[in-house]
């Protein structure tokens, strides 16, 4: 009798813990949202109010007969367009942005001609046309002329693709290549929401992965139009049959699975551990780590970004362009990419790490960065000079 009333009672606990686990999903968690933050499942796969409204507006153009492809770009995600932009932020005729003047159209004799290619960092996002690090050093040297091809929110992988389109019809002497270390896990998946979710673009990507022989496979951008944009995130196993190898979906595929076709999404503690597991294992370290896969897949972008150099003549330099995340660490303890870059220069590799420069700086990290993180007036102003120093040595 005993043991049939302890059963009884563990029946009894467990039910009711059930009843108010399914009482709190429907009741809390009814509209996908717990403190501020998205919860499992993400059908659709958007993670912000700034997202959907994105979304809703590429759809009213679609509806009104004439979209506008702003930065939409099929083949690597988003671009600047050639002849486009306003104010301090416009793009001549090969896509670059403008500084003091656009780039000659024909390279004039005795000019040593730079392309710079990279994410928002490099291309200047929250300073004038002028106040670019590529605009300043462009100045200060008398027979240098940069083409900034630089792009926000652009991985490494992108920064590959866009100097075999667009940059190497410019001819450059030189290649420049601005990583921002704390953005290396971009070279991970081809929806960037998925990496970062709070990320203000709806936007998938290309991306490369690794085959046995280690060379890089180009894995295209899922969406080849803006129409093929809302179509993937307007239906979940359309978007699972693009990417459901993405490694941020694969790694949590329950929090991606339509909804309603998994018992967890009726629980209230099983779609917080999901979502909990679904945005865990974003290790940056990977990425600079010669035996990890990102670690490897990144690498190989760099190498063969200066293979494909030397191979037309071109000189390569790799140029660290540190954020406030990343100095604030450096200040901690080593900096993540410190002994990455070592390893290149070691392969022949030229490497200009920039972080010596920023950290010695003098006062307060925050007056090198802008509100959105990235560089301001004074920081490009000590890249600027510091790469004349380099360039002079």
């Amino acid at each position: 009798m005993r043991i049939g009333r302890i059963a009884l009672r563990s029946i009894l606990v467990l039910s009711s813990l059930a009843t108010g686990d399914w009482l709190l999903g429907r009741l809390v968690l009814a509209d996908g949202w717990f403190l501020g933050r998205p919860v499992a499942p993400f059908d659709p796969p958007l993670f912000s109010p700034s997202q959907r409204r994105v979304l809703e507006q590429i759809e009213a153009e679609l509806a009104s007969g004439q979209p506008k492809a702003g930065r939409f770009d099929a083949e690597l995600g988003w671009c600047n367009k050639p002849e486009s932009g306003f104010g301090e932020f416009r793009y001549d005729w090969a896509g670059a942005r403008i500084g003091a003047d656009p780039l000659e159209r024909v390279k004039r004799p005795g000019i040593r001609r730079v392309v710079a290619v990279g994410c928002s960092m490099t291309h200047g996002e929250e300073v004038g046309a002028a106040e670019s690090w590529c605009a300043r050093t462009d100045a200060m040297l008398e027979r240098v002329e940069i083409a900034n091809l630089g792009v926000a929110a652009y991985g490494l992988d992108q920064a590959l693709l866009r100097l075999r389109r667009d940059g190497w019809p410019r001819q450059p002497d030189e290649v420049w290549l601005g990583v921002l270390p704390q953005a290396a896990l971009r070279v991970t998946t081809r929806f960037r929401p998925l990496l970062d979710h709070w990320s203000l673009d709806v936007a998938f990507k290309p991306r490369f992965v690794l085959d046995a022989s280690g060379e890089l496979v180009l894995v295209p951008n899922p969406a080849s139009s803006l129409a093929e944009v809302t179509g993937l995130l307007h239906d979940q196993r359309a978007f699972l049959d693009a990417l459901g190898d993405d490694p941020w979906v694969a790694r949590a595929r329950r929090a991606y699975a339509p909804r309603g076709s998994s018992w967890t999404h009726s629980s209230f503690a099983a779609r917080l551990l999901t979502t909990v597991w679904e945005r865990s294992g974003r290790d940056l370290e990977a990425c600079f780590d010669a035996k990890a896969e990102y670690g490897r897949l990144y690498t190989t972008i760099v190498r063969t970004m200066a293979r494909e150099c030397s191979e037309r003549g071109a000189a390569f330099r790799l140029i660290l362009l540190p954020g406030e995340e990343d100095l604030r660490r450096r200040a901690r303890e080593h900096g993540t990419w410190e002994d990455w870059a070592e390893r290149l220069r070691q392969e022949g590799i030229l490497v200009d790490d920039l972080a010596p420069a920023l950290s010695g700086a003098g006062g307060e990290v925050e007056r090198l960065f802008g509100p959105g993180g990235h560089y301001t007036s004074e920081a490009s102003d000590l890249i600027a000079r510091r790469l004349v120093e380099m360039l002079s040595d």
